[in-house]
């Protein structure tokens, strides 16, 4: 035991380590107003656990409610609750045993970005609504979620913790339900703040300040004092978070100020309809990673659903582009239909599955830039034209810009971001131009949006970091020109050089953390997730790195590439010049599958949970499904 917790149990236990006779301390993990708490072992069963010991100055009559509300709350048995397994007293100190939780607080998932982070995020809020619906149906009123009561474990999933001021309706006679304000200003309700009816809508107001936390990095309400921020709770609306984070899609945004509703009644009528209303969200999420190119606005290139089996894919439709699809195009979808410039055949859109043609939209030159799906569909061509499509008539050109438009566009917050072959950078808000940014040098590849900042990277060799909003420049990095996409995810930005060094970028430090040599030129967006960064060149050669360290977990010999990489469902999909589609194991670069004679692919494959989309040079357009 280490010496300051033995000097801790010497001054507070005398000199007991032990608890009835099982529960070994071993190093004290914090405290509180009236506990603190320690990681222990379960002798007897061999386990961690987590042990919390009442101070000996706590009153006699809340030692005993306490006692009482802790052996009704052991009765709750869930996945989202921290179970608690034992109670006792020792030299006169009340204690009880619970589940130890290796993990941070809840809002240590944001802040919330497009990409996996995203979809952990939301994961974890679901799970804590349906933790908070199993408590209010068993009578039981938690009344201090903070982000440090919901713990998140190694593996993600979200538990419940720290009842101590929970109102338990069928045991806890002495607790008037009026007058009683304890809890934690920053997520307390308006009613609890000021000492009025207290049920399950003051757990669900507080979940929705914890969200509203996680999502944008700061609570709803601030002030000077707890009293100035209880008014504010009261009586000041909340910022809506879209506004505090661009990445936070409107949905999200109205469902966390409904739970913020100043009225209980005008919240979500329970935290099981709030659940249910946050699956919707959670699935019209994922399919905006489908909308633009590279699986959103991270541009982690990983989607959210693929194949399970990619061995067993196999050829279900082709169909004929009418053009060539080559670098730097990419495929979006949505609502069923698949869009993909194909150079001066303009852009086409397909019925998903069976690949029948739906449109063929045209300009007054090339179509190369990967088109957009936002409130329509978006397009741009060599023509410098910006173009939008309601799905019906002919497009409308809503922008005219001085150079080619060859980059991504990008939708976040209604605005569509769009870089052009002079430099200048466009934000077209409602069809009208709200800003410009001009940059040194062509602009090839689309922004990325992360941590609140857009990034734009340039053929002179400069990354910008802008503020989305007003397109003010906050710094810039010196990085040699680059062609591929920075893709971002778990604090880590890419910085993909053409002449093939890779920089892993802290983009909130600015700072490199790692560099990486592909010994080869770097058109190929690389793919980040489970940890780890993929990237492909000309040299020939797959690589999987550490995304933290850019230590080499894993490479495989695969040929020229060009298409960017494509992540989903633990595999990693890789289209070659040489007309080859890969699939890889993602964390071990296991071989699942090789499909040849596919035809020069410049490309990004575009997993899907019905199949895998590719498109050639030569102007066919392949989906392969799984056999059944």
């Amino acid at each position: 035991m280490a010496a300051n917790a033995a000097g801790v149990l010497r001054a507070t236990m005398g000199f007991v380590e032990r608890l009835g006779g099982r529960y070994r301390l071993i190093s004290p993990v914090g405290q509180g107003g009236m506990a603190e708490v320690w990681r222990a072992l379960d002798e007897r069963l061999e386990r961690e656990v987590a042990v919390k010991l009442l101070f000996p100055h706590v009153h006699p009559a809340e030692r005993a409610r306490f006692a009482r509300e802790i052996r009704a709350l052991s009765r709750l048995i869930h996945p989202g609750v921290v179970q608690i397994y034992d109670l006792g007293e020792e030299a006169g100190r009340l204690y009880f045993v619970m589940e130890l939780v290796q993990g941070g607080g809840f809002d240590r998932l944001g802040p919330f970005e497009e990409g996996v982070e995203g979809w952990r995020l939301l994961r974890a809020a679901a799970e804590v609504l349906d933790a908070l619906a199993y408590l209010h149906d068993q009578g039981v009123i938690h009344r201090d979620l903070t982000p440090a009561n919901i713990l998140i474990t190694p593996e993600g999933h979200a538990k419940v913790m720290d009842f101590g001021l929970a109102y338990l309706s069928d045991v806890t006679q002495g607790l008037t339900r009026t007058g009683y304000t304890l809890g934690t200003p920053q997520y307390m309700a308006p009613e609890q703040a000021t000492g009025g009816e207290v049920g399950p809508a003051v757990d669900l107001y507080a979940f929705g300040a914890v969200l509203y936390r996680a999502l944008t990095g700061e609570a709803p309400f601030s002030g000077e004092h707890d009293q100035a921020v209880l008014y504010k709770h009261v009586y000041e609306p909340p910022t809506p978070p879209s506004e505090k984070n661009p990445a936070v899609f409107p949905g999200l945004s109205r469902l966390v100020l409904d739970l913020l509703a100043k009225k209980p009644e005008a919240r979500p009528p329970s935290a099981r309809a709030a659940k249910k209303r946050l699956l919707r969200l959670e699935k019209a999420f994922a399919s905006r990673a489908y909308k633009s190119a590279r699986a959103g606005a991270a541009r982690s290139g990983h989607y959210p659903e693929g194949p399970l089996d990619p061995a067993a894919l196999e050829l279900a439709s082709v169909a004929d582009l009418e053009g060539e699809a080559a670098w730097p195009s990419e495929m979006a979808l949505d609502h069923g239909r698949l869009a993909l410039g194909v150079g001066r055949g303009g852009l086409m859109v397909f019925a998903a599955g069976g690949l029948a043609p739906v449109a063929r939209l045209s300009a007054e030159d090339e179509v190369t830039a990967p088109p957009l799906f936002a409130d329509q569909l978006y397009y741009a061509a060599w023509d410098g034209g910006l173009y939008r499509w309601s799905g019906e008539g002919a497009p409308r050109r809503v922008l005219s810009s001085q150079a080619e438009i060859t980059a991504s566009l990008l939708e976040a917050a209604g605005r569509v971001y769009v870089p052009s072959r002079d430099g200048r950078l466009y934000a077209v808000e409602d069809g009208e131009v709200s800003w410009v940014f001009e940059a040194e040098g062509h602009l090839s590849v689309g922004v990325t949006l992360y941590r609140g900042l857009l990034f734009v990277a340039s053929e002179g060799g400069w990354v910008y970091a802008l503020e989305p909003r007003s397109g003010r420049l906050v710094y810039k990095v010196e990085t040699g020109p680059i062609h591929a996409h920075l893709p971002a995810t778990d604090g880590v930005l890419l910085l993909p050089t053409w002449p093939g060094e890779v920089h892993g970028f802290d983009p909130l430090r600015r700072e490199v953390l790692w560099t990486f040599d592909l010994e080869g030129e770097l058109w190929a967006s690389p793919a980040v997730g489970y940890g780890l960064a993929f990237m492909a060149g000309w040299s020939g050669v797959l690589y999987a790195v550490d995304l933290k360290s850019g230590d080499e977990v894993w490479h495989a010999e695969v040929g020229r590439v060009t298409a960017g990489l494509s992540l989903a469902a633990g595999v990693l999909y890789v289209a070659t010049e040489e007309g080859a589609l890969l699939a890889f194991d993602a964390t071990s670069g296991a071989l699942h599958l090789r499909l040849e004679g596919l035809g020069e692919l410049q490309v990004p494959p575009l997993p899907t949970e019905d199949g895998v989309y590719v498109a050639s040079v030569d102007g066919k357009l392949y989906l392969f499904e799984e056999r059944t």
